[in-house]
């Protein structure tokens, strides 16, 4: 029998006891997703399809309490205890986040940040992650994102080329926090407070990249590699849960998450 569906299985019996709910009452979640697009191959690591992204919203719906990350990193930054909230984030800036993502958090009523690279919006740009789809994603539009602003959800700083903060010298890196920052304060008119590092891993970012960030002004510094928070995480060592190619349905989430594999 595949193992995703023993973890699915389980995922529903450790919901239906209370067990998964329980679990998350200690923890703060941050969910990551990158492309919800019916049309790039199955099994791509960033997309998930759009019949999958809304059963993971209807899921967190009915589980969590679905807050803005900025109302996470508030409590966090106050101390205060937010066990059992969620929030849902993107990364890049991709036009079906716009197109697809969009409408169904607005049916579902749910809110999410959609975490930009400034240099990617309105261009033709192929990152390399992306040079062997069979068909390119493509980039929002600036009014597209302003368009994202007046619906309710929130933007957030990828940087300007998505660099690996693991890697570059300080001078890089500050460049790219202030360009991305101010750029889209000018673009959207209104403070961006909030940062995504690139890539996400741990070996991605190290102690001075995270000093970076706080000294440009932003309130948190978000990964990608997986884990939860609780109300004494350091708000610029947030964990972050990235979806797509780790979890087929959200029951799998939930066994990993109740039994500690994350």
């Amino acid at each position: 029998m595949p193992a995703k569906f023993v973890k699915s299985a389980l995922g529903r019996v450790l919901t239906a006891t209370g067990a998964f709910k329980k679990k998350i009452g200690t923890q703060d979640t941050i969910i990551a997703f990158h492309r919800v697009n019916d049309f790039l191959p199955a099994g791509d690591p960033l997309t998930c399809s759009s019949d999958t992204f809304r059963e993971f919203c209807t899921f967190f719906k009915d589980h969590y309490d679905v807050v803005p990350l900025a109302e996470q990193i508030r409590a966090c930054r106050e101390g205060s205890p937010r066990g059992g909230t969620l929030s849902i984030t993107f990364d890049d800036g991709y036009l079906d986040n716009y197109q697809v993502a969009a409408p169904i958090l607005k049916e579902l009523g749910l809110t999410a940040t959609f975490f930009v690279t400034t240099g990617f919006i309105q261009s033709s740009v192929v990152p390399f992650w992306d040079k062997e789809l069979p068909r390119q994603p493509g980039w929002m539009s600036w009014e597209q994102v302003r368009e994202l602003v007046r619906d309710g959800f929130d933007i957030g700083a990828h940087t300007v080329t998505h660099l690996d903060m693991g890697k570059c010298s300080p001078e890089q890196i500050r460049s790219e926090l202030r360009e991305s920052k101010t750029v889209l304060e000018e673009r959207l008119s209104r403070p961006i407070p909030l940062f995504a590092y690139p890539f996400g891993a741990r070996n991605n970012i190290n102690e001075r990249s995270r000093e970076l960030v706080k000294e440009e002004g932003f309130d948190c510094c978000v990964s990608c590699c997986g884990g939860t928070n609780t109300g004494a995480t350091d708000p610029y060592s947030l964990n972050r849960l990235p979806i797509s190619g780790w979890f087929s349905t959200p029951y799998q989430m939930a066994t990993e998450i109740t039994l500690d594999k994350i």
